[in-house]
């Protein structure tokens, strides 16, 4: 995988935010108990442009031990109040390195009192605290806000995106214009990953030939519409069936989209879906073979919001498509028909 292979291993290979780097670095090598109103962190920026990769390769960097806190654990008062209240006062490991909490998706916790809880962690902590979200102006959050240090992450710019896509298309001999590059860097606003998972579709040296455990399209859409699916294994599971799997994403893409606390935010995912499967119709109506692989990428592309959570539908469009070529068929068929095991009529003479 692209984003595994070109993961930058240290701060300097980190693409864009230069000017982001040595504040927080900064904050975290001043931090004090004592200053109530920077005791914690908040990196936010649009998503994929590599908050919590820029947060570990810093703690990483100073030797900090990473406590983290995702979002799919049970975020409530509770588990807040069990498990990480008793970590706060933790200095340093067994072996002397310092601890530091890191929690993920801030703005997307739906667990019952949890925002008030980390408020009062954050209050009583001796160890840093990074909070990592999305949304820097949800409402949800706005408890943290007093005693959070701000890290605003934005785009990086297209001369340091360049530079990347550069040593990717060199080092994997990918065949890509200059202006395939500009709108790669268009379409993908800010998400680094985007990118590199689009390299890798170009990638000729991919292998789409690798055999997968067979399938039905329900099994395979689901595949397609899951988060835990590599891309390189969407890619195959998309040629399994790819000239109905653009449907069956359309299908499924709103009931399976990411669940979000913020009404905007999920509806801009279900509007990110909407534009690359709308870019899928376009490319479809033009009967042009080396245009598939532009569909196949569309058709993933609109996956990345989106998580399997419900149950996979067949396309309603096809059903009635079916019911009306059925329909046609037997008004074509319907003088020759026979209804309730009748007998056919003898022909008249004049008819004769």
């Amino acid at each position: 995988m692209f984003t595994v292979k070109y993961r930058p291993k240290k701060i300097e290979e980190f693409v864009g935010n230069k000017l982001a780097i040595q504040p927080f670095i900064h904050w975290l090598l001043e931090w004090d108990p004592s200053k109530k109103k920077t005791k914690c962190a908040l990196v936010s920026g649009l998503n994929g442009v590599g908050k919590s990769l820029l947060v570990e390769l810093i703690l990483k960097k100073h030797d900090y031990n990473i406590i983290n806190l995702t979002i799919d654990e049970e975020h409530d008062k509770e588990y807040i109040n069990k498990i990480i209240k008793p970590l706060l006062k933790t200095k340093k490991t067994f072996n002397g390195q310092e601890n530091a909490i890191v929690v993920s998706d801030v703005d997307c916790v739906n667990g019952y009192g949890f925002i008030s809880t980390l408020t009062e962690c954050i209050k009583e902590t001796l160890i840093p605290i990074i909070c990592i979200c999305d949304n820097r102006y949800d409402q949800s959050i706005k408890p943290l806000l007093n005693y959070c240090f701000d890290i605003k992450l934005v785009k990086a710019s297209y001369d340091e995106v360049y530079k990347l896509i550069y040593k990717v298309v060199t080092t994997e001999n990918i065949k890509i214009s200059k202006s395939g590059v500009d709108k790669l860097y268009e379409q993908a606003n800010g998400d680094i990953r985007y990118i590199l998972n689009a390299l890798q579709l170009y990638n000729k040296k991919t292998d789409t030939s690798k055999n997968i455990q067979s399938l039905n399209i329900f099994d395979t859409t689901g595949k397609l519409l899951s988060q835990e699916t590599e891309l390189d294994d969407k890619n195959r599971y998309y040629w399994m069936s790819h000239d109905i799997h653009s449907l069956m994403i359309q299908e499924n893409y709103i009931n399976c989209s990411l669940t979000v606390r913020n009404d905007v935010t999920r509806l801009e995912n279900i509007a990110y879906s909407a534009d690359a499967l709308s870019d899928v119709d376009l490319l479809d109506t033009v009967f042009n073979f080396e245009l598939e692989p532009y569909i196949a990428l569309n058709t993933i592309r609109a996956t990345t919001k989106c998580t399997k959570k419900a149950q996979i539908k067949f396309p309603q469009f096809l059903g009635r498509t079916s019911t009306i070529n059925k329909n046609k068929r037997d008004k074509i068929n319907y003088e020759t028909s026979n209804f309730l095991g009748e007998k056919p009529k003898p022909k008249s003479k004049k008819e004769k």
